[in-house]
């Protein structure tokens, strides 16, 4: 198959953003990808690495004459990044973000761009707690779930799914709103558990060195996800605040409810509430296997 997209400009060049432009190039997907970030050094490792064919710090530069921009960038940032590159796209041209959030997103491109233009939101389901373009996984989204948000559907759109499939990516339609329900289950809640937990121990001054030796696969893979980009997850909660709210409550309250069963040293209780845990963790599937098509599809049509 020949490129897809002629000019593809990526806007932030981090470990996602790097793995895209890498993915792309090597795949033949796009004839070149043009990166745009404000740090010299980060441009520099991203053309070394081979996950952008040029370079510029230039908004106006980078953007204009492409007609493919990908928003790779912290969700706060791609709020203001989507007005000020309005001016600047190209008639015709598909633009997209890989947010974790995207209700947000959806109604600021809507009020920005301008109507000659597509905005499709995008969120790979694939990444890691390691950040920077040297963090990049040209095979990253190999079998991932890549949820699409439509505004429009067009060549344009449709050229991005196939850009999809080609990356080897599973693409899966869902509500904005839906979208932001579901990832706030899976990913946004279970983050700040981890990053809560990883609190709570670190205020254990008095057995410190003790924690940080015996320390072992358990914790460290309960919060692992702790090492995260803290901007990155300060955005999402910012911009996700309603569901997580809803979930936190329930979750405090759950967790109200096992302290108590501790405390009262309940054994049918406790033994109850591991053994429900541990049914629904069962049914997780494992990590990078192949889903059927169009699983977690939305309602809409």
């Amino acid at each position: 198959m020949g490129a897809l997209f002629q000019r593809a400009a990526l806007v932030g060049v981090g470990m996602l953003g790097g793995s895209l432009g890498r993915a792309m190039l090597k795949r033949g997907l796009v004839n070149e990808v043009v990166g745009i970030d404000h740090c010299p050094g980060v441009l520099a490792k991203a053309l070394t690495l081979g996950a952008v064919s040029s370079t510029t710090a230039s908004l106006p530069e980078g953007v204009g004459g492409a007609d493919l921009v990908i928003l790779a960038a912290p969700v706060v940032a791609v709020l203001e990044l989507l007005p000020k590159i309005a001016p600047y796209l190209a008639p015709g041209a598909l633009v997209s973000d890989v947010c974790s959030t995207k209700s947000a997103v959806l109604n600021q491109a809507k009020a920005c761009l301008p109507a000659s233009v597509t905005f499709l939101g995008g969120h790979p389901m694939a990444g890691s707690e390691k950040d920077g373009v040297e963090a990049l996984d040209w095979q990253l989204f190999e079998n991932a779930v890549y949820v699409l948000t439509y505004t429009l559907r067009n060549a344009a759109s449709r050229q991005f799914v196939r850009l999809v499939e080609q990356l080897g990516a599973i693409p899966v339609e869902m509500r904005a709103e839906q979208h932001d329900r579901v990832v706030a289950n899976i990913s946004h809640l279970p983050h700040l558990a981890a990053s809560v937990l990883a609190e709570v121990v670190a205020a254990n001054s008095q057995d410190r060195e003790e924690i940080l030796m015996l320390a072992a696969g358990g914790f460290r893979d309960t919060t692992r996800v702790a090492l995260g980009n803290p901007q990155l997850w300060r955005d999402i909660c910012l911009t996700n605040q309603s569901e997580l709210v809803i979930l936190l409550d329930a979750y405090l309250r759950e967790l109200g409810a096992v302290r108590d069963l501790v405390a009262t040293g309940d054994e049918n209780g406790l033994l109850a509430h591991f053994q429900r845990a541990r049914d629904f963790r069962s049914r997780v599937p494992l990590p990078n296997c192949t889903r059927k098509r169009g699983q977690l599809e939305s309602e809409e049509g």
